[in-house]
């Protein structure tokens, strides 16, 4: 009767906010006295399944839109201002939303959490913060952060619909593409290559930051996220001594 009870109150919240619309605050405040009775006597936290039930749309497809490979990761969410440790996740790019594996006693179920009460999450060594640079929050890979000296990596997938004479009938994901980012002194600027990377920093550091990436043969684009670490450290230590 417990796990009747507990599911049957998983369900419904999916539904609650509608329903709250629709009813008097006395209404929404019974199903919160509920869902706090629920937490209460079985220990179910409520908060991470306050989503909506995931379905893959796009099961007929070549690639897929996730970060990374087509797998659960383990990492942390925060969510709603609460750390989450060791949750089986995906990070769907093209959507650009996250996918959760959940148990549920004895149910398992994948959710999308809301965007909105999503601060930041991490997919095994790789994390991610939500920002909002001109207006748009957005979540970006954190590859550097000292505060005054950022690097972010915005990810993304293009999908291709089927041609009309295709026999297959499946659309097409490319492979993983993102947009370079430097936060400096709290402004963003986007870079390309080696040359737009150096161009961001003052005139007086240029030469220095450009002999330390010829010394070690780097790409900014193409390089480790260690690799850009290490120079983005070198270059922090060149703007604050």
């Amino acid at each position: 009767m417990k796990y009747l009870l507990v599911f049957s109150l998983f369900v419904l919240s999916f539904h609650s906010s509608v329903f709250a619309q629709e009813q008097s605050p006395d209404a929404r405040t019974d199903y919160d006295n509920v869902c706090k009775y629920v937490m209460n006597e079985y220990g179910f936290d409520q908060v991470l399944v306050n989503g909506i039930f995931y379905e893959d749309k796009y099961w007929r497809k070549i690639g897929h839109q996730f970060f990374l490979e087509d797998q659960l990761y383990n990492g942390t969410l925060i969510y709603r201002g609460n750390e989450y440790p060791g949750v089986k996740m995906k990070y769907d790019i093209y959507d650009q939303q996250l996918v959760l594996y959940l148990k549920l006693y004895n149910s398992l179920v994948w959710i999308v959490p809301i965007n909105d009460f999503v601060t930041a999450f991490s997919l095994g060594n790789k994390f991610f913060s939500k920002y909002n640079f001109r207006g748009e929050p957005k979540f970006y890979q954190v590859v550097y952060d000292t505060g005054k000296l950022k690097c972010l990596y915005y990810w993304f997938k293009q999908k291709y619909d089927p041609d009309i004479y295709s026999k297959t009938n499946s659309c097409r994901f490319t492979d993983s593409e993102k947009k370079n980012y430097l936060v400096l002194n709290d402004s963003i600027m986007t870079y390309r290559n080696n040359r737009s990377f150096i161009e961001i920093f003052p005139v007086e550091l240029k030469a220095r930051i450009r002999q330390y990436i010829r010394d070690n043969q780097i790409r900014v684009t193409k390089s480790s996220d260690e690799e850009l670490s290490e120079l983005l450290a070198r270059c922090n230590s060149l703007l604050y001594p």
